[in-house]
C-alpha cells in the first residue's frame, strides 16, 4: 500500500452506451438478496421496475435508519430503480401480468414470491427465483436468518477468538453472496438465451451462496476432514494506536525492519525475536515495545518509515476521510444521484465494476412510496 495517492490520468468519457441498457427487470422479490441482485443489474444499465405491496416491501422496515426514520438499506439496495406499487387484486395481477409481459429478467423470492396463474412468465424470460434453501434436500422446510446461515457454513466457527464464542459477522453478508450468484446466474441465462432464444428458471440459495464464499471451508473437509477453527494464526500482525489514528502492519517476517521503524533496534540480536519460532512465540511482548513507542508518532510517520523498511503498513482509515480521500473520488467511490419520482438526491455507492467504454453505476435515487391516493393498481 501505498501512504499517498498516486496522481492518476483522467479517465476516458464513456462512449458506448450502458452494456444492459436493452434489458427490463421486474423486481418482485422482498428481501436483500434479490433487490442487491436487481440493484446490480441497475447499476449496469438495465431498466429496473420494483413491484411492492401498498404498505411497502419489507426492506423499507429494516435498520439502519437515516434521522428521517428512512431505511438506508432499502435506500441502498433500491436506488436506479422505478417503482410501482401493486395491490393484491385482480386489479393488480393484471397491472403485474402487463409488467412481467415486458420482462427479460423476473427475480422474486420464496416463499412470498409466488406468481399468480393469472400472470404468466414469457418463454423467453429468465425466472430467478430465490430461496433460503434448495428445494430438495434435508433443509428443504427450513427457515433462516442471517445468523443462522453464517453458522451454518462454517463462517461462525472460524470467526473470533480461540478462546470465546463464535462471532456473528454484522450485516447481510450471506444475502449479498447470494444476491451476486443471483446475478450471475442470470447473466449466463441471458449469455445462453442469445444463442437458443429461450429463457429458463435459474434458482439461488443463501445457504449454498455463502458456503461458496467461505474460502476454502467445504475444500479443506473435503481433502482431510478436517475444519476451519478460531486457532490463533500464526502471520505477525499488529494494529497500533498513534497519536492520531490507528495503523495496520501485516506479513512482517524481518523483525529487524519493524524494530527500526519503532527506534528499537536494541532487539534485534535479543533471542527472543531473533528467530521465526521465537518470533512467532514472543510476538506478543515485542508488539507492547512498538506500542509505546507508535504512541508518541502519528501515523504519516509510522506509514513512511514502515514503508521505507518494506513493510506493509497503513493509516486505519475513518469513513469520513475514505470520503474525502482522492482515491475514492478518482475511483468514483462514492456519487451523489439525482432524484427518481421525485425523490431527494442521495448518495450511493458507485459501479461494482466496469465495462470499458460503458457507463456503470447507478444515476437516480431510490423510488418513494406513492401516497394512498396514488396506490390504484400501480398506476
Amino acid at each position: 500500500m501505498s501512504g499517498s495517492v498516486a496522481k492518476r490520468a483522467p479517465r476516458k468519457a464513456d462512449v458506448r452506451p450502458p452494456a444492459l441498457r436493452h434489458l427490463h427487470v421486474v423486481d418482485l422479490s422482498a428481501g436483500v438478496a434479490g433487490q442487491y441482485c436487481c440493484r446490480v443489474l441497475a447499476s449496469a444499465g438495465a431498466r429496473v421496475t420494483l413491484v411492492e405491496p401498498p404498505e411497502g416491501t419489507a426492506t423499507r422496515r429494516m435498520p439502519p435508519y437515516d434521522a428521517s426514520g428512512d431505511s438506508t438499506l432499502f435506500r441502498h439496495l433500491n436506488q436506479g430503480k422505478h417503482g410501482v406499487v401493486v395491490p393484491n387484486s385482480a386489479d393488480g395481477d393484471a397491472r403485474l401480468a402487463d409488467l412481467v409481459a415486458s420482462a427479460d429478467v423476473i427475480v422474486r423470492d420464496l416463499p412470498g414470491g409466488e406468481i399468480s396463474s393469472a400472470v404468466p412468465i414469457p418463454e423467453s424470460a429468465i425466472d430467478c427465483v430465490i430461496s433460503d434453501f434448495p428445494e430438495d434436500g434435508p433443509y428443504a422446510t427450513w427457515k433462516a436468518d442471517e445468523m443462522v446461515h453464517q453458522a451454518l457454513s462454517g463462517y461462525m466457527n472460524a470467526t473470533g477468538r480461540g478462546d470465546r464464542r463464535p462471532l456473528f459477522g454484522v450485516g447481510h453478508r450471506a444475502y449479498y453472496a447470494c444476491g451476486t450468484t443471483a446475478t450471475t446466474s442470470i447473466l449466463a441465462a441471458l449469455h445462453e438465451r442469445r444463442r437458443s432464444g429461450q429463457g429458463q428458471r435459474v434458482r439461488a440459495t443463501v445457504f449454498e451462496s455463502i458456503a461458496a464464499i467461505g474460502q476454502n471451508f467445504v475444500t479443506q473437509y473435503t481433502y482431510n476432514g478436517t475444519s476451519e477453527s478460531r486457532a490463533r494464526y500464526t502471520g505477525l500482525l499488529a494494529t497500533l494506536r498513534c497519536s492520531d489514528g490507528y495503523i495496520v502492519m501485516f506479513a512482517m517476517r524481518d523483525s529487524a525492519a519493524v524494530c527500526r521503524t519503532f527506534d528499537a533496534e536494541h532487539l534485534i540480536t535479543d533471542p527472543r525475536f531473533d528467530r521465526p519460532a521465537s518470533l512467532i512465540r514472543n510476538w506478543d511482548e515485542l508488539v507492547q515495545v512498538f506500542q509505546a513507542k507508535a504512541q508518541t508518532m502519528t501515523t504519516a510517520e509510522v506509514v513512511r518509515r514502515a514503508q521505507a523498511e518494506r513493510i506493509s503498513c497503513e493509516r486505519v482509515a475513518t469513513l469520513g476521510e475514505l470520503l474525502d480521500s482522492e482515491q475514492w473520488r478518482e475511483r468514483d467511490v462514492v456519487r451523489a444521484v439525482g432524484p427518481a419520482d421525485g425523490g431527494p438526491t442521495e448518495f450511493a455507492l458507485g459501479p461494482l465494476y466496469r465495462v470499458s467504454g460503458s457507463p456503470g453505476g447507478v444515476t437516480t435515487s431510490s423510488p418513494r412510496l406513492a401516497p394512498a391516493s396514488r396506490r390504484v393498481a400501480g398506476r
